[in-house]
């Protein structure tokens, strides 16, 4: 349902502006200075939405990684799985955040957030390998994007 709404979303946005059409029309060091008003400048905008930020904010519609219900840790992985958000390393160190589930009940609470962080600021703190730093710091970065793009 959420993939069909995504899909929905993406073929409604209008569509990219043209760079070479952009280039031609800059002004070039040959051209005299002109004040622009910025009334007049009433094409589309240069800032185009990427495909990872719309995901991102879908999955943090759905999922609270400050509080991340314990019986939810597996829709969410496969969530992050299906929208390719995460892969291999991060999917390794996603592995601290099961290890923490351990002993919770369903509707207990997880702050995944708190706990990437500090396992990303040890890491770095206490040179742990580079696969490791790696790992921890891509999960750190995409729980950051997930927290940040949660609606409030």
């Amino acid at each position: 349902m959420l993939l069909n709404a995504l899909t929905n979303y993406l073929q409604n946005q209008p569509a990219t502006t043209d760079v070479a059409a952009g280039a031609a029309q800059a002004p070039s060091a040959a051209d005299p200075i002109k004040e622009k008003d910025p009334a007049a400048d009433s094409g589309p905008s240069l800032y185009e939405v990427s495909d990872r930020a719309v995901m991102v904010s879908a999955v943090a519609a759905d999922f609270d990684v400050t509080a991340l219900k314990a019986g939810e840790l597996g829709s969410f992985q496969s969530r992050l799985q299906e929208f390719g958000l995460l892969q291999g390393a991060g999917l390794n160190a996603l592995g601290m955040v099961h290890t923490a589930r351990a002993g919770l009940s369903d509707s207990d609470t997880i702050n995944a957030m708190a706990l990437i962080d500090d396992a990303h600021s040890t890491a770095v703190s206490e040179g742990a390998s580079y696969t490791r730093k790696q790992q921890i710091s891509q999960l750190h970065t995409l729980f950051s994007n997930l927290a940040s793009a949660r609606p409030h």
